[in-house]
């Protein structure tokens, strides 16, 4: 399994309907998506979020399934459409939990 970790750090001023909206669009995906395991958005309630209030955790059959996932037509009209104008900043982090 190859996890994905992506923090979105908000503009200000944008409206709890705007996020839920980006929320269901995103969520939306892994029911669409092969390879998707499991896939969730929320708010991220850790003590030091350093600016960064919301989380997409997901999990992968494998890297690849994670690479088709990032560049599909579908995650990127999320992004352009529901994400990016929104987003002031984001930072992505992933991992295997393999030695490899």
């Amino acid at each position: 399994m190859f996890h994905c970790v992506i923090l979105f750090s908000l503009k200000p001023g944008i409206s709890l309907d705007r996020v839920r909206v980006a929320r269901r669009a995103l969520q939306e995906l892994v029911e669409t998506m092969p390879g998707v395991e499991h896939l969730v958005v929320t708010h991220n309630v850790a003590k030091d979020r350093s600016g960064f209030n919301l989380a997409l955790f997901s999990a992968f059959e494998n890297r690849t399934a994670c690479d088709i996932f990032l560049r599909h037509p579908e995650y990127q009209r999320v992004w352009n459409e529901d994400l990016a104008p929104m987003v002031e900043r984001h930072v992505m982090a992933q991992g295997s939990g393999d030695d490899d």
